[in-house]
């Protein structure tokens, strides 16, 4: 409750602030629009903390298309306890990689954080003059958030001042970067459409969910399963256990409605997108996930995708559409071509290199 609390202070006080410098906020004007990339092949470092799958097939392996590509990782997890007895030397390890490229790079794009990265290190990258990007896709939640123990604060508020696009997937983020005087680009998530692909099998799963077992989760799907609904799961805390990426892209394609949650972790009241919103139509599947207003910035909601907003409407839709094929396989369609013509990748990041002028 009191996690609770603390962030909706933290955005009753953004939005203050933010009202006594602009009148209202112009979304259009910061929201992503797909441009075709007609650079050069370009040189990039990625600095980053993260090598989960979503990092992985979305991010690295389509930036390696655009030329010369070179990874930045750190040796120590930044989750481990260890991690602040190491962040000063992991992060000098970060501004030498820079340095030892910096005669060649085009960009620098960044999955960062003010937990894993120095604000005085990010200043002496940005002296170099390489254009800065920064992937922020959880600062819905994690913004501001707790200080650690070097003082810094764990979301991006201290460090966004030194990108030159900083990507977020939240309205509510962007005022806040603005307030802080930083170059906020309102975005969907890109996927690998090479990847995530469209097979044309027998859908043998009535409902399936990929993911964790945590907040709502389990109380949700338990609830499903009550009421007779087959619900294949596989993630950590389901005895079904995990699941490769190949099973996964397998599993989509294999099943009548795939089940998606906005929430994020223990906090039930607050919504993201989440890349399964990409990646499940992506794969031709038909996606129902939490209802939240941000949805309807990228999807026709009911016509490309379906969602809930409660678990008695849930079993309600899932009934349905269980029982209408056709039409399950019209949203899952046109969701499948929403996706394929605008949410990939390659649109994702030829948008970015524009912004940037490289």
């Amino acid at each position: 409750m009191f996690k609770k609390l603390k962030k909706h202070l933290e955005n009753i006080n953004y939005e203050i602030q933010f009202k006594k410098r602009y009148k209202s906020l112009d979304l259009q004007a910061y929201k992503i629009k797909n441009e075709k990339f007609e650079g050069k092949n370009l040189n990039i470092a990625f600095l980053s903390f993260d090598r989960g799958s979503f990092t992985t097939l979305n991010i690295i392996e389509p930036l390696k298309e655009y030329g010369n590509f070179h990874l930045f990782e750190f040796k120590t997890n930044p989750f481990d306890r260890k991690w602040y007895d190491r962040k000063n030397e992991e992060n000098e390890r970060m501004y030498e990689f820079v340095k030892s490229l910096k005669d060649k790079l085009d960009v620098i794009v960044c999955y960062l954080s003010g937990h894993t990265a120095k604000p005085e290190v990010l200043e002496k990258i940005k002296k170099f003059e390489i254009p800065m990007i920064n992937l922020a896709f959880d600062d819905e939640r994690k913004f501001a958030s707790r200080k650690g123990k070097d003082g810094i604060r764990r979301g991006v508020k201290e460090i966004c001042k030194y990108f030159d696009i900083s990507v977020t997937t939240s309205k509510s983020a962007i005022k806040k970067y603005l307030v802080e005087g930083c170059n906020p680009l309102y975005s969907y998530l890109g996927v690998n459409d090479e990847i995530y692909i469209k097979k044309n099998i027998p859908k043998k799963y009535d409902v399936s969910f990929i993911g964790a077992n945590y907040g709502v989760r389990g109380e949700y799907i338990e609830y499903l399963r009550k009421k007779g609904i087959n619900v294949y799961t596989r993630g950590n805390g389901w005895k079904e256990g995990f699941a490769s990426q190949e099973e996964i892209i397998d599993i989509f394609n294999a099943s009548k409605i795939v089940l998606g949650f906005a929430t994020v972790g223990k906090n039930d009241d607050i919504y993201i997108i989440k890349g399964r919103d990409f990646e499940a139509p992506m794969c031709g599947s038909f996606y129902i996930t939490s209802y939240h207003d941000e949805l309807n910035e990228w999807y026709e909601v009911g016509k490309e995708i379906e969602t809930y907003s409660s678990k008695e409407e849930l079993l309600e839709k899932i009934r349905y559409y269980l029982e209408n094929e056709k039409k399950r396989e019209n949203i899952a369609k046109k969701g499948y071509e929403r996706c394929t013509n605008t949410y990939t990748s390659k649109y994702f990041f030829d948008t970015l290199f524009n912004k940037v002028g490289i």
